[in-house]
């Protein structure tokens, strides 16, 4: 039976580039279990989400007034931050556990001289959760994985030690492309929902 890391589950972040090799799924892949040959990091246990808006306004200070008026100067990329229970039973799940902290750092990061494409800045991902947010590009901003010394860890065949129970912290940062905005972006649209299949949150 194929581990809830490997099926597509409510909430996942998804790398669409296809720039680099697939290590979240390399495993299942060879045993014909995995559903999807993306590099798709899956949260079978339900995380924390929790979205962060905010409108910039300027101050205009009167003198002897008691109160200060406020212009508007711009709407702000909207953040995610995750908090996401990482749960391991198995060898299996423990590889996971590790290759998906590898894969998080690593799209954090921008291609260097012994990478086909030098000075290449990490890619744009694709976060979903429950319908309500769909395909919203991002990047990754944060990114904390504590091994507390309270708990049991599972041990790997390659000798690595995973602790049975993680948690999983990520500060995920909303960008568009102005071509994006330009040609798809309304505040009409946005309210009558029609933009949501297009990552506008």
């Amino acid at each position: 039976m194929a581990s809830p890391y490997y099926t597509k589950q409510p909430v996942y972040l998804e790398d669409p580039s296809g720039r680099y090799e697939n290590i979240l799924n390399k495993n299942q892949q060879r045993t014909g279990y995995a559903d999807s040959t993306s590099a798709r990091l899956n949260f079978p246990f339900t995380p924390t989400i929790s979205i962060i808006s905010s409108s910039n306004y300027s101050e205009y200070g009167l003198t002897h007034s008691n109160f200060q008026q406020r212009a508007f100067d711009s709407h702000s990329n909207m953040e995610l931050n995750i908090t996401a229970p990482m749960i391991v039973r198995s060898e299996e799940e423990a590889d996971y556990v590790y290759n998906a902290a590898l894969w998080i750092r690593g799209m954090m990061k921008m291609q260097w001289l012994r990478d086909n494409d030098p000075g290449m800045p990490p890619p744009i991902l694709r976060f979903n959760a429950h319908g309500i947010y769909k395909n919203v590009p991002c990047v990754i901003s944060d990114f904390t994985w504590n091994l507390d010394s309270d708990i049991d860890y599972v041990e790997t065949n390659s000798g690595m030690r995973v602790p049975v129970s993680n948690m999983f912290v990520l500060s995920l940062s909303t960008t568009y492309s102005p071509k994006s905005i330009r040609e798809n972006f309304s505040v009409k649209d946005y309210l009558a929902g029609n933009l949501k299949d297009k990552g506008y949150v």
